[in-house]
Protein backbone atom coordinates (compact mmCIF):
# COMPACT_ATOMS: atom_id res chain seq x y z
CA UNK A 1 0.00 0.00 0.00
CA UNK A 2 0.85 3.40 -0.91
CA UNK A 3 1.19 6.03 1.73
CA UNK A 4 -0.76 9.05 0.74
CA UNK A 5 1.02 12.58 0.23
CA UNK A 6 0.83 14.84 2.75
CA UNK A 7 -1.45 17.82 1.81
CA UNK A 8 -1.03 21.28 3.05
CA UNK A 9 -3.49 23.97 2.91
CA UNK A 10 -2.25 27.56 2.19
CA UNK A 11 -4.06 30.64 4.16
CA UNK A 12 -3.75 33.87 2.58
CA UNK A 13 -4.70 36.95 4.01
CA UNK A 14 -7.72 38.99 2.62
CA UNK A 15 -5.73 41.92 1.75
CA UNK A 16 -3.38 39.58 -0.58
CA UNK A 17 -6.05 38.15 -2.40
CA UNK A 18 -7.43 41.78 -2.90
CA UNK A 19 -3.76 43.22 -4.06
CA UNK A 20 -3.88 39.81 -6.58
CA UNK A 21 -7.42 40.53 -7.83
CA UNK A 22 -6.31 44.33 -8.64
CA UNK A 23 -3.04 43.35 -10.36
CA UNK A 24 -4.87 40.97 -12.48
CA UNK A 25 -7.56 43.35 -13.40
CA UNK A 26 -5.13 45.94 -14.36
CA UNK A 27 -2.61 43.59 -16.26
CA UNK A 28 -5.91 42.47 -18.55
CA UNK A 29 -7.13 46.24 -18.79
CA UNK A 30 -3.27 47.09 -20.48
CA UNK A 31 -3.79 44.49 -22.43
CA UNK A 32 -6.73 45.62 -23.71
CA UNK A 33 -6.00 49.30 -23.94
CA UNK A 34 -2.50 47.62 -25.50
CA UNK A 35 -4.68 46.41 -28.64
CA UNK A 36 -6.77 49.10 -29.22
CA UNK A 37 -3.72 51.17 -29.71
CA UNK A 38 -2.35 48.64 -32.15
CA UNK A 39 -5.80 48.30 -34.11
CA UNK A 40 -5.89 51.97 -34.07
CA UNK A 41 -2.45 52.90 -35.49
CA UNK A 42 -3.21 50.64 -38.29
CA UNK A 43 -6.47 52.60 -39.29
CA UNK A 44 -3.95 55.89 -38.77
CA UNK A 45 -1.25 53.99 -41.59
CA UNK A 46 -4.26 53.26 -43.80
CA UNK A 47 -5.37 56.92 -43.25
CA UNK A 48 -1.34 58.28 -43.97
CA UNK A 49 -1.37 56.14 -46.65
CA UNK A 50 -4.23 57.29 -48.62
CA UNK A 51 -3.87 61.13 -47.92
CA UNK A 52 -0.37 61.49 -48.76
CA UNK A 53 0.78 58.51 -50.97
CA UNK A 54 3.15 57.16 -49.11
CA UNK A 55 4.13 53.08 -48.08
CA UNK A 56 2.22 51.71 -45.14
CA UNK A 57 6.14 51.14 -44.28
CA UNK A 58 7.15 54.50 -44.70
CA UNK A 59 3.35 55.50 -42.93
CA UNK A 60 4.03 53.40 -39.52
CA UNK A 61 7.97 54.52 -39.45
CA UNK A 62 6.23 58.74 -39.42
CA UNK A 63 3.91 58.12 -36.49
CA UNK A 64 6.57 55.85 -34.63
CA UNK A 65 8.48 59.13 -35.26
CA UNK A 66 5.96 61.97 -34.88
CA UNK A 67 2.69 60.03 -33.13
CA UNK A 68 -0.46 61.69 -33.66
CA UNK A 69 0.94 65.14 -34.97
CA UNK A 70 -0.82 65.35 -38.49
CA UNK A 71 1.07 68.51 -39.58
CA UNK A 72 4.09 67.25 -38.89
CA UNK A 73 3.32 63.88 -40.47
CA UNK A 74 1.94 65.62 -43.69
CA UNK A 75 5.42 67.47 -43.83
CA UNK A 76 7.53 64.68 -43.52
CA UNK A 77 5.59 62.54 -45.66
CA UNK A 78 5.97 65.40 -48.40
CA UNK A 79 8.96 65.43 -48.20
CA UNK A 80 9.62 61.59 -48.61
CA UNK A 81 7.68 61.67 -52.15
CA UNK A 82 9.72 64.86 -53.33
CA UNK A 83 12.98 62.21 -52.96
Amino acid sequence: MRESEPHFSVLVHPMMQEKDTEMATKEKKEKKEASRVVQGQELEVEHLTEITDVSPKQARALLRKHGADWTKLKDEAEDLKED
